[in-house]
């Protein structure tokens, strides 16, 4: 299926409405000397640029550019295609009469969209072999002669989208962001800059006194005599701050060859229960609970994590795994459940007999010094760690992923994935090196295994041979508002690049003898994790030991939250505001449209939040009745917005909008506490007449027991059901009806039936 803003794009290309004659089109140029990139944009006074290459001979750097070198050739322009429409391709090489050195930029202008790429290609024209240092691709940098005018520098916003760093102006922004970043004033006006392809290198993002510069990271990547480098192509896009997303986000995919062919994951992992003190047999003892409750547990993962094997490199069972991994797996697929397992390939034991046989696989420095991690209470001995581009490393790194495979395990998680910075080929960069080990990866796996790479934060090196990325620090319960900050951040890459993994969240119990328990932030911050953890909608994870009776009263905030939402939740106002930390969708229902919106006061004091209907693309001029989700009831009729009561810092609102268009023609569903999507999810079907409801539920998602809520303006009743149970109609009065729902059974069709009396 096609997302909606996926759709937006597509349609916005091909409109003829939007479509911009070549001469219209012409906002951005090579200047006619060749000297300069020139760019008209609403919102910028002036905006000029330099374009470069560095590369390095004997020692030294060399520059050869738009700036200090003559056309080698007249400037040549052409149409040419690209992922989102024709373009207008302007063609520039330059160069000196004496130098076997030349630099060409290619600049793409869409003819249908406010954006415009730019490229580069360094050509070794002579006998020597060379570095290349890097590309300064679009440079509004001062010193290069260039520059960037706006009003007010203070109210344009630097947003970083591949790290999770605070947003600054842009009159103090003074860093180099990864691959991609937006500069917007809060009235949408501004552009985003990023990489789109072809993985060939990192990219970069360059802000200094109030000037910006898009370059590419060569690394000093050789280039032989007679050979030419190209960079990435980056894209300059001044279209709106979701367009310009959008159009970013899956202009990468598509050169990257994203996979998004599995659903979202959800179920229990070891790590948080007892971290490396995980044995069999608490394992097993999970592993029975799981499988003797299907209603609330489901058919999941059940993952095992760090602790398990030997040693760092030797990933077979230890001692307190007597039978082995194999057994293991069996036993999960016995019990219903989806084997799942931790590694971390590269990670490997000083004292590994591998790793002292092979000493030249193990990563080091410049100097040659092996690179060491140092010991920490879960790695005591410190790791090596293996190089991943070394032959016999490739063997080693094959044969741990095709093991796991052969010994019955569905799913793994690759934990960290630093490369290191020294390579064989001196011809590849880090983005290279990290796409060859995961096209390795994905070879031994098969296509059939579910991939999740524990990152930390986005990388390009991984899209397209994973299912799954962590986007974040781990979710110990002390760090959930950390943890938000890269959730909310990058959430746009989900169900575009990968599905996002958020982490973990919890069931909220305190076990006697363990440490970890509720966040000491308080309710209202664990509420803030739980209700996220759902939105994000990539994985539903737990990681408690569900096996004791001290949890068995919250089992309920699991089965809420499982799986995770089916629609696609987006951060609104990224890139104009400096804390956005609204999440939510809206959903597009045969029996109803509906909209779901977490509100999270993400910064200190209490602070009442404001949801823009037309921000949020709710219907302008229409009411619509605001359910919460942790009060279950209704508890609004607003239009245009809706402002909350004051929140508490870190505290949040989870509600669902629903819209009263046909007020008084028929029953209304307008919020459900069965599941944190509020109808979204463990919702699959709803008829609706004047003489009677029919809901058909995922009979795979939510609680066992709850509530829906209905508007009607006739009473209601029920009339039977199928796998579960009405308990009781309840008149809540205001046309208001909570129908009380219990007894579902996972797996079996579920069906409620209401009658409307006449």
């Amino acid at each position: 299926m096609i997302s909606k803003s996926r759709m937006f794009c597509i349609a916005l290309v091909a409109s003829g409405a939007a479509a911009l004659s070549l001469a219209e089109n012409a906002w951005v140029e090579i200047s006619g000397d060749g000297t300069r990139v020139d760019v008209q944009a609403d919102g910028f006074t002036e905006m000029k640029a330099s374009s470069s290459v560095v590369y390095q001979m004997d020692g030294k750097s060399h520059r050869l550019g738009t700036r200090g070198q003559g056309l080698v050739a007249p400037v040549r322009e052409k149409t040419g295609s690209t992922p989102f429409g024709d373009a207008t391709v302007t063609v520039a090489t330059y160069g000196a009469s004496d130098s076997p050195f030349q630099y060409t930029l290619t600049l793409k202008r869409l003819m249908h969209l406010k954006a415009f790429t730019v490229q580069g290609v360094f050509h070794n024209r002579s006998d020597r072999d060379v570095n290349l240092s890097h590309f300064d691709l679009f440079d509004m940098h001062k010193g290069q002669g260039q520059g960037i005018v706006v009003d007010n520098p203070s109210e344009w916003l630097v947003t970083p989208l591949m790290q999770a760093l605070p947003v600054e102006s842009l009159d103090v922004a003074t860093k180099g962001f990864k691959d991609a970043a937006m500069i917007y004033r809060a009235d949408g006006k501004g552009f985003l800059a990023g990489a789109v392809g072809p993985a060939e290198a990192h990219a970069l993002v360059e802000v200094r006194e109030g000037t910006v510069k898009a370059a590419v990271l060569m690394e000093g990547v050789l280039v032989p005599a007679g050979t030419s480098r190209r960079s990435e192509e980056m894209i300059l896009s001044f279209e709106s701050p979701t367009t310009s997303m959008d159009i970013w986000t899956r202009w990468v995919g598509m050169t990257h060859g994203v996979r998004l062919n599995r659903p979202p994951v959800y179920g229990w992992c070891s790590w948080y229960d007892l971290t490396t003190n995980i044995d069999a047999e608490h394992f097993f003892d999970v592993t029975k609970t799981i499988a003797e409750n299907p209603n609330t547990f489901g058919k999941g993962l059940i993952q095992i994590d760090d602790g398990f094997q030997k040693m760092d490199g030797d990933w077979s069972g230890n001692a307190k795994f007597p039978k082995g991994l194999a057994h293991l797996a069996q036993e999960v697929k016995m019990a219903n459940g989806i084997p799942a397992i931790w590694f971390a390939p590269l990670m490997m034991h000083p004292e590994h007999p591998w790793g002292k046989e092979n000493p030249e696989a193990i990563q080091s420095d410049a100097k040659g010094i092996a690179n060491f991690m140092n010991p920490n209470p879960f790695h005591p001995a410190g790791a090596n760690w293996i190089r991943p581009d070394h032959p016999k490393s490739k063997a080693f790194l094959f044969d741990i992923i095709r093991t796991a495979r052969d010994n019955g395990y569905e799913y793994i998680k690759i934990d960290f994935n630093g490369i290191g910075s020294q390579y064989l080929d001196p011809t590849k960069t880090s983005l290279q090196i990290m796409r060859d080990l995961y096209t390795l990866y994905r070879e031994a796996a098969g296509e059939d295994m579910y991939i999740l790479s524990c990152l930390g934060q986005p990388t390009r090196g991984v899209i397209g041979f994973i299912e799954a990325a962590r986007v974040g620090p781990d979710s110990h319960p002390a760090g959930f508002a950390h943890c938000l900050e890269s959730i909310l951040r990058f959430q746009q890459f989900h169900d575009v690049w990968w599905k996002n993994d958020p982490d973990v969240s919890y069931m909220g119990a305190k076990v006697p003898g363990r440490t970890l328990g509720p966040t000491p932030q308080g309710e209202g911050m664990w509420r803030t994790w739980h209700n996220v953890v759902t939105l994000v909608g990539g994985a539903a994870m737990i990681s408690e030991p569900v096996n004791k009776p001290e949890t068995k009263p919250q089992w309920r905030n699991y089965e809420i939250m499982r799986p995770s939402s089916r629609e696609n939740s987006r951060l609104l106002n990224l890139g104009t505001e400096k804390h956005p930390s609204i999440l939510g969708f809206n959903a597009e229902r045969p029996y109803g449209d509906f909209s779901v919106y977490n509100l999270y006061n993400s910064t200190e004091g209490t602070k009442a939040l404001t949801l823009n209907f037309s921000e949020a693309g709710l219907l302008p001029g229409v009411e619509y009745l605001v359910f919460d989700f942790w009060q279950n009831k209704v508890i609004g009729r607003v239009k245009d917005s809706y402002t909350t009561i004051p929140l508490e810092f870190l505290s949040s609102a989870l509600l669902r909008f629903t819209p009263l268009e046909a007020e008084g023609a028929h029953p209304i569903l307008v919020g459900s506490n069965l599941h944190l999507s509020i109808g979204a999810t463990e919702i699959d079907g709803l008829r609706v007449s004047s003489f009677g409801i029919e809901v058909e539920f995922n009979s795979e998602a939510g609680a066992q027991e709850g509530a829906l809520m209905f508007y009607s303006t006739k009473a209601l009743a029920a009339a039977g059901s199928e796998n579960c149970e009405v308990s009781s109609v309840d008149d809540l009065g205001d046309d208001l009806w909570k129908v009380n729902v219990s007894g579902r059974q996972w797996g079996k069709p579920q069906t409620i039936r209401l009658r409307v009396q006449p």
